[in-house]
Formats: C-alpha cells, structure tokens, sequence
C-alpha cells in the first residue's frame, strides 16, 4: 500500500514496477529539460571567452586549461580574455597574443602547419599502421600450417624406444630400477 498526499494506492508487485519506471521517466525527462537549457542562458560573449579559456594553456600548471587552472596568472589571463573579447578582438587574435606572449605551447591544439602538423598525422598513421600489420600477420598465421604435431612426434618413436619409455616411467613410478634393484635406496 503505499500512501501519497492523503491518498492510499494499492499496488502489486508488477504495479510496483511501473510505477518506478514511470518515475525514473519523469526523473530522467526534468533532468533531460535541465541540462538542455544551461547554454541557452550563458550569453554569447560568455561562451566564446569559455572557449577561449579551454583552449589556452596554463603556463604554471602544464597540461591544464587556463579555465581549469585556479593559479593566480590563470585568473589574470582569463581576465585578460575578457577585456580583449570586450573591446571586440576575434577569437584568433587574443589567441595570438598569447602566442606572442608565451608561444605555440601555451595553446592546447597544436598549430595544423609546418612542423606541428606531425603531431596530428603521426597518431592515425601510426594506428592505421598497426591494424594493417596486425591483419597481415593473422592471414599470415592461417595459411601456414604446423610442421609437426604431438601425433607425428609419436609416430617417429620405434616400438623399441616407446617400450623401454614405459619401462622406465613404471620403474620411476613403482620406485625400482630395469634390472630390479630400488632407486630410493642409492
């Protein structure tokens, strides 16, 4: 039984079920309409400089984004970001005064020209590379053939050497030697 503003429901074990599916639906489509429109709200001007700050390198803090970077020259250079985007520099001009500023590593992506743009073809090369390896080798490996397996390997053991092999394993087990005497004695 379960009560609700006053109000008693009878439900049954499948009943219960669907009532927490359609919950969890209800649950997941607030949540849906919530994030859907938390961009909606930022102002343009706020996003590119949100952009910009994710794309900027913190020179105290490798390998972070000026956006994530709480460094006190992070906090001055996302200020900086701002009063450039306000006096209405575009996106690649307060990039390169960074640039100019720190150089090519202070930005995230490295520049798709000259030298710089081995740092983007090498990865997927590199990748393409080892699949097609990797499928030769496979096709390599079915075409040939094992040269000997454990059925050949018996087959070449004459009758005399398989017999004097079971005889010694016997001995081995049974703790005696051919000719009789005990080997754990020595």
């Amino acid at each position: 039984m379960i009560q609700v503003s006053g109000f008693k429901y009878r439900v049954s074990s499948d009943g219960r079920s669907s009532l927490i599916l359609f919950i969890v639906s209800i649950y997941a489509g607030v949540l849906l309409m919530a994030c859907s429109n938390a961009q909606s709200d930022v102002p343009a001007m706020e996003q590119r400089a949100q952009a910009l700050n994710r794309s900027i390198m913190c020179p105290v803090c490798p390998g972070e984004s000026i956006d994530q970077s709480q460094v006190a020259l992070a906090v001055q250079m996302r200020g900086i970001v701002n009063e450039k985007l306000a006096e209405g520099w575009s996106d690649e001009q307060v990039r390169e005064f960074f640039v100019e500023r720190y150089g090519h590593s202070v930005l995230l992506e490295p520049p798709t020209e000259g030298v710089s743009l081995a740092v983007w073809l090498l990865p997927p090369v590199g990748v393409a590379v080892a699949i097609v390896s990797f499928i030769l080798v496979l096709r390599r490996m079915r075409r040939t053939q094992p040269t000997s397996t454990a059925n050949e390997a018996q087959d070449t053991m004459t009758d005399e050497d398989l017999q004097s092999y079971y005889e010694r394993i016997e001995a081995s087990v049974s703790g005696t030697s051919r000719d009789g005497q005990d080997i754990r004695d020595g």
